[in-house]
């Protein structure tokens, strides 16, 4: 008899690893979910496009009708305010896609299990849905190194961004495990490889 597919949630601080982890557990055999590139197709949906320039200005949008991302980023992650307001118009669309991937998953004969990496899997209580949850635990200087070598951001970005999360600890608290994503790939890997035989492939 197959066992329960379980699905296992990301979390972790920006630019802690969490992508990485979850391409490692990819590789071992699960199926993926990619939270952010969700929220990136819908973005330029017609739908969701209309609600954000009509909210916060059609120069938002490029010659080609998609939204400017980092135009957008730099509006909304000034101000509460302004975050929650674009959280309220994609989060309820990106966790009903989320939803129905999953199931689509779990009706799939060869799926092993599922990895959900979401950004803010606690705040979206997409934690809900999951049943063992992974912490990505990285030191802040570490993440600011991944952060101006893959993505480009102001030293100051990264704090500016966090305080729109919820606290580190509390993500920890609530984990069943956690990675240190502090060392070497190869350590990483082998921590993940150890998580999978334990909680995905005992018997």
């Amino acid at each position: 008899m197959k066992q329960r597919i379980k699905t296992i949630g990301i979390t972790g601080g920006i630019a802690s690893g969490k992508s990485t982890i979850a391409g490692m557990l990819e590789s071992l055999g699960a199926d993926l979910i990619d939270a952010d590139k969700i929220c990136h197709e819908l973005i330029n949906t017609k739908e969701i496009a209309l609600e954000i320039t009509k909210r916060w200005g059609v120069h938002l949008q490029d010659n080609h009708g998609k939204i400017k991302r980092d135009a957008l980023a730099e509006i909304v992650f000034s101000d509460e305010k302004e975050i929650s307001a674009l959280n309220s118009i994609i989060h309820p669309k990106a966790i009903e896609q989320i939803k129905s991937e999953i199931a689509k998953f779990h009706a799939e004969v060869t799926t092993e299990a599922i990895v959900l990496d979401a950004a803010l899997l606690v705040e979206s209580n997409l934690v809900d849905i999951c049943d063992i949850v992974l912490f990505v635990d990285s030191d802040e200087n570490r993440c600011s190194e991944r952060v101006q070598n893959s993505r480009k951001w102001p030293l100051d970005e990264i704090e500016k961004r966090e305080k729109f999360q919820g606290l580190l600890q509390q993500k920890r608290g609530i984990s069943d495990v956690i990675i240190n994503n502090n060392n070497s790939k190869e350590d990483t890997l082998s921590q993940v490889k150890d998580f999978w035989s334990q909680f995905i492939t005992k018997k």
